[in-house]
């Protein structure tokens, strides 16, 4: 990791991929599209896992605890760094087996039983699938990069915010998915 500079990343996070239905857990977010979960780096400069405690807070804190994934483990997980002007956003590939009803339970979840500073936990206001087939195929990538949109487990369609997106081609570019 020393050989990069770490004060160029702004922010972290993680993209899960559910090895059970070959799906993209997707978070619906603040920017009201589906995202991965993520946002800006928390830690100070000179703090060597700086970019991983981020992306597994936000892990944690977006999927409302019902996700989490320790900053040691991430280190170890592929992932893909895009570039944004002079920052880059660092966003790790989890592979897990979720639970099929955890979408439910994030719907069912007790807000009031999270600790009193919650707003962290409030950005997210639902999860769903989104069947990876979809992002293999160039001609379907294509298409969802044009509209922002794809179809989720469910067969609705639904946006997909452009960081998101970022994040899938490039996994797909480097056959991460």
């Amino acid at each position: 990791m020393a050989s990069f500079d770490l004060k160029k990343y702004l922010g972290s996070g993680v993209l899960i991929v559910d090895t059970k239905s070959s799906s993209l857990l997707l978070v619906y977010d603040y920017t009201q599209n589906y995202n991965c979960c993520g946002g800006f780096i928390k830690y100070n400069h000179d703090d060597p896992q700086r970019i991983e405690k981020t992306a597994s807070e936000e892990l944690y804190e977006e999927t409302r605890t019902l996700i989490s994934c320790d900053p040691d483990c991430l280190i170890s997980c592929p992932f893909v760094d895009l570039n944004f002007h002079d920052d880059i956003f660092r966003c790790y590939i989890l592979k897990i087996a979720c639970e099929s009803d955890i979408c439910q339970q994030f719907e069912k979840f007790n807000v009031d039983s999270l600790p009193n500073d919650t707003d962290e936990y409030l950005e997210t206001t639902s999860m769903a699938f989104f069947p990876l087939n979809q992002f293999r195929r160039k001609k379907s990538l294509l298409k969802i990069d044009a509209t922002s949109m794809a179809t989720s487990a469910d067969r609705k369609k639904y946006s997909l915010n452009r960081r998101v997106i970022s994040v899938i081609k490039a996994a797909v570019k480097k056959n991460l998915l």
